[in-house]
């Protein structure tokens, strides 16, 4: 199913290149604050979250906008996104970065002139988790770096959804865009089986920069 999910999202995607008024494409580079965060009935949830923090990792890829008309358009997207999470609790330190690669494809409200405009964006996102790397000490034992090595309970497609609000500024021949952006995962990383109700998702923060060379 979420095979299907990914290429019907690139369909949705290609269809709209035929009937976009105006194209425009060109790299983003940002950063990320990322979480993951415990949900269900087991009583080391709440214990869990409280000692979670954000890890800062990259966002980093490519923007295709198509502008259906002056104020709405659909942006795919492919980005290299680094989440993860950093656990502190007592002699416990971890910082654990899981590399993704991520499919974004926005609807897009833009309003104001060609020279400044704000814009609100929002839609479904898909990522695939390519391989990731902790470190830190347990109990006062150093840990080391280890590269992440993956199992049978590890879901390596994370579907999500994705809202954000930014400012764009002509510069040159295209558009400087400022956005903000909240992510948060609706699938859980870990598969813990039928019994259990454990479910792991990914939170991410992300403010990031994108040059889109034709306008939007």
């Amino acid at each position: 199913m979420k095979k299907h999910l990914l290429v019907l999202l690139c369909a949705v995607s290609i269809s709209y290149v035929s009937v976009a008024q105006s194209v425009s494409i060109g790299p983003r580079v940002g950063v990320n604050f990322a979480t993951q965060k415990l949900s269900g009935d087991d009583d080391q949830v709440d214990e869990f979250n409280d000692a979670v923090k954000s890890n800062t990792g990259l966002q980093a890829g490519l923007v295709l906008n198509l502008a259906l008309n002056d104020m709405f358009s659909i942006q795919p997207e492919l980005l290299y996104a680094q989440k993860g999470f950093k656990l502190e609790e007592g002699d416990t330190k971890l910082t654990f970065k899981a590399n993704y690669l991520e499919v974004p494809v926005l609807a897009k409200i833009a309003f104001g002139s060609e020279t400044m405009q704000g814009f609100v964006t929002a839609g479904p996102t898909i990522g695939y988790w390519m391989n990731g790397k902790s470190e830190g000490t347990f109990l006062g034992e150093d840990l080391g770096s280890e590269d992440y090595d993956f199992d049978d309970t590890d879901n390596r497609l994370d579907l999500g959804a994705s809202v954000g609000v930014g400012i764009g500024y002509g510069v040159g021949p295209g558009i400087l865009n400022l956005d903000v952006r909240y992510g948060f995962g609706l699938s859980s990383v870990y598969d813990g089986g039928d019994d259990d109700d454990t479910k792991v998702r990914n939170n991410v923060f992300g403010v990031s920069l994108a040059y889109l060379f034709g306008g939007r």
